[in-house]
């Protein structure tokens, strides 16, 4: 028998490999076969495994997924403190185990500063946030940079870079900042080509990048920052998709010098295309409610031009209603489609709610004094709860509302399982304490002294309380004042306060001594009622004119009274707002069976209104009414009646000279003297609209109009014979407080009135 000779056996052996690959098994597809029974965390030494079982996201129990590990692995490195990170899949009993074996990054022996000229190496090491003995992970390392650049950018050195390199030397481990000093170039023009849909004036003001003006050495502005630009095209672009345009095209503007202005000259080239109108919309995948109903939840509708912030906006709520649902992890996608020939665009939103969800934990970090109840007092959600993003976003905005923190942020990473979130809470302190002496000159004061101690959250129970005394020409007062937001932890409200006042008004001295007590209860997210008794002896004398002798009888008196009070509040903030609501509505009972001197009935209603508007300005409306009614034959007192006039209400008048007067004359001069007895019945109303000046320094700008007047018991609370000004003002958030700077014009101004008035005060308004 022959033997087969290479040629022959070669196809031979093909066609049996061949054949082979029908009858051999496949490779098995390991992410449809295997499961995950266990994931493990090697090689951390001070890093918590937990922080890093945050980051991954293939489950115990789930089908491997090579993808979902891959993106867990960048997860982890972008943790900044792993320097690499390495999965071993390993087969265990009913599937596989995950090791994640991780090299943390070393600790920095030596931080080196290299490059730095101009600024001083301490300036620069005081706003570090990476520290030695500890590893460089990226986030404080980008954040150090930031930081870097932006002291670079207050001294004129806006092109400045930083990057950082670690080295060995000498057996330690060096982190090295390396700066390269660039001098901004002064921007001197600003010019746009392609735009008729915004004007160039509109586009200015629209950028970050602003050419040099005579605010510059104030504001920083007028300096060529390259990593503005980009944010420049974005801005431009932003604003003409929410005028339809769906092509616009914005291109990297050209820089030229120019030798004659001596500065940069920078060019913006815009294709702004054609405008788009709505189309057809459409929802398709998960839907919670019927199609309709999730349609009136828009204010994208048919026929409309498309805006691309009424999207950003619906797409809010559309994610907030299904968040409501427990589906904290819904994913929304609009998807869009252009009809060039009628210019529309169909929008269908594809709707994927993923699994209802329960938060798992509530992380608390950042509170180095404030107590965790004091937090968790405030929370709407609780843990093991469904997911409600409407409540984790009212649980955000109480906490804001505190004042007691800079900035509170929220995170929801997924937990333990595909159904829960861990919720982390993590705060920025602010100093809650503060101690305060100023002197200075008011309007209406003359010479001012100021002295307070307050602390706003003592101990981290959430009590505040303060003490202050304040003497100027015209008064002296003392005063103290306590509060405990959750009485023994419960919703009851304690507030107390006493004082002590003496004031020189033009025609008399008013000297009063009291306290009051306050216990209230919140009756719902934002509302309380309170009930409180009052107390306040008060003596006029030295009167400068012949007061009338049916105010001279009762000008002294103790008013001991009952005060009962509804207030809602959702200001973002009580010292400095810029939205929200303030409603106060207050009786007050006083009579001689308390105790007191006086009989009389007061109402008060206060309203304030707060509307953000554009580039950090707001429009603020308060409208004030009151009456008071004596119930015997007395008349009010006057410490007791309505006056209006001064920085506090009427800005265009002197203080306290709007209202009910009767003529006196003066037994020295002769002359005729109007003394101004108030009213028993206060109309006021005041409207500014509030903008900033220079942000980074506390400085705002105001104009104003006010109206308002009191009337006597003989005269109807008559709108049309209110007194209004108008004027404008600075003020300043001064370490010392609010400082405020403002200038009122009367209109129609009566004999013997000023052309304008100028106030100054510490304090706010409303």
């Amino acid at each position: 028998m022959r033997s087969m000779r290479p040629k022959t056996l070669l196809p031979f052996l093909f066609a049996l490999f061949f054949l082979a690959g029908f009858f051999l098994p496949g490779p098995r597809d390991a992410g449809a076969q295997e499961r995950v029974v266990e994931i493990e965390v090697q090689g951390n030494k001070t890093v918590e495994t937990q922080v890093i079982l945050t980051q991954i996201q293939q489950q115990k129990g789930g089908a491997y997924s090579r993808e979902k590990v891959s993106a867990d692995v960048a997860r982890v490195y972008k943790l900044g403190f792993v320097e690499d990170v390495e999965v071993e899949k390993v087969g265990a009993a009913g599937g596989v185990k995950l090791v994640f074996k991780v090299v943390e990054k070393g600790p920095i022996d030596e931080i080196v500063i290299e490059g730095n000229k101009k600024v001083g190496e301490g300036k620069i090491r005081e706003v570090l946030t990476v520290k030695t003995n500890a590893p460089a992970d990226n986030r404080k390392l980008g954040e150090s940079k930031e930081r870097i650049k932006e002291i670079y950018s207050k001294e004129g050195f806006s092109a400045t870079t930083v990057e950082t390199e670690v080295r060995e030397k000498g057996g330690k481990r060096q982190l090295v900042f390396k700066i390269n000093e660039v001098k901004a170039e002064v921007v001197r023009g600003i010019r746009f080509e392609g735009n008729t849909v915004f004007s160039d004036r509109k586009l200015k003001g629209i950028i970050r990048t602003k050419k040099k003006g005579i605010l510059s050495f104030l504001t920083g502005s007028g300096k060529y920052r390259p990593e503005q630009i980009e944010q420049d095209i974005q801005l431009i672009t932003y604003n003409y998709l929410n005028k339809g345009y769906m092509k616009v095209r914005v291109g990297q503007p050209k820089v030229e010098y120019n030798e004659q202005e001596k500065g940069l000259i920078l060019t913006y080239y815009i294709d702004e295309g054609d405008p788009y109108r709505i189309g057809e919309i459409g929802f398709e995948g998960d839907i919670l409610t019927t199609k309709e109903e999730l349609q009136r939840k828009l204010h994208t509708m048919k026929g409309n031009l498309y805006s691309q912030k009424i999207m950003e906006e619906d797409l809010q709520k559309l994610t907030e209603f299904y968040g409501n649902q427990g589906y904290a992890f819904a994913n929304i996608n609009p998807q869009t489609s252009l009809h060039d020939d009628t210019k529309t665009a169909d929008i269908n939103f594809v709707i994927d709610q993923g699994r209802k969800v329960f938060i798992e934990r509530i992380n608390i970090t950042g509170n180095t004094i404030t107590r965790d109840k004091v937090i968790r007092r405030e929370l709407k959600v609780v843990e093991n709860s469904l997911y409600n993003e409407g409540l984790v976003r009212l649980s955000k905005r109480k906490l804001e509302q505190l004042g007691y923190f800079e900035t509170v942020e929220i995170s929801t990473p997924r937990g333990s399982s595909d159904d829960k979130l861990v919720l982390n809470i993590n705060v920025k302190e602010k100093p809650t304490g503060t101690f305060s002496v100023g002197a200075g000159f008011s309007s209406s004061e003359s010479f001012l002294f100021t002295a307070s101690v307050s602390k706003n959250n003592f101990l981290g129970l959430g009590i505040s309380g303060s003490i202050n005394a304040e003497i100027s020409g015209r008064r002296q007062q003392f005063s103290f004042q306590v509060t405990d937001p959750y009485l023994f932890d419960t919703n009851w409200i304690l507030q107390a306060n006493g004082f002590r006042i003496t004031s020189d008004f033009n025609d008399f001295r008013r000297k009063s001594f009291g306290g009051e007590i306050d216990l209230g209860r919140r009756i719902f997210d934002f509302s309380s009622f309170s009930i409180g008794y009052r107390i306040e002896d008060v003596k006029l004398d030295d009167f400068d004119l012949i007061v009338p002798e049916f105010f001279k009888q009762n000008a002294d008196g103790l008013t001991s009274s009952l005060v009962f009070q509804f207030q809602r509040d959702t200001r973002n903030n009580p010292i400095i707002t810029t939205k929200g609501l303030y409603s106060n509505l207050s009786v007050e009972y006083a009579g001689n069976g308390l105790g007191g001197d006086v009989d009389f009935l007061r109402i008060t209603a206060n309203q304030r209104v707060y509307i953000p508007l554009w580039k950090n300005s707001v429009l603020k409306f308060q409208g004030r009414v009151g009456y008071i009614k004596s119930l015997d034959d007395e008349p009010v007192p006057l410490f007791e009646r309505f006056f209006t006039g001064g920085i506090n209400s009427l800005r265009g008048y002197e203080f306290r000279s709007v209202g009910p007067s009767v003529t006196i004359p003066d037994g020295i001069t002769g002359k005729d003297e109007e003394f101004v007895y108030g009213g028993n019945k206060l109309l006021l109303f005041n409207l500014e609209y509030e903008f900033p000046i220079y942000d980074a320094a506390g400085f705002r700008g105001v104009v104003f109009v006010d109206a308002g007047n009191t009337f006597a018991e003989d005269e109807d609370l008559n709108p049309l014979k209110l007194r209004a000004d108008a004027g404008a003002g600075i003020r300043w958030l001064s370490p010392f407080g609010p400082l405020r700077f403002e200038w009122g014009f009367p209109f129609k101004r009566k004999e013997g009135e000023k052309r304008s008035v100028f106030n100054f005060t510490i304090g706010s308004f409303f």
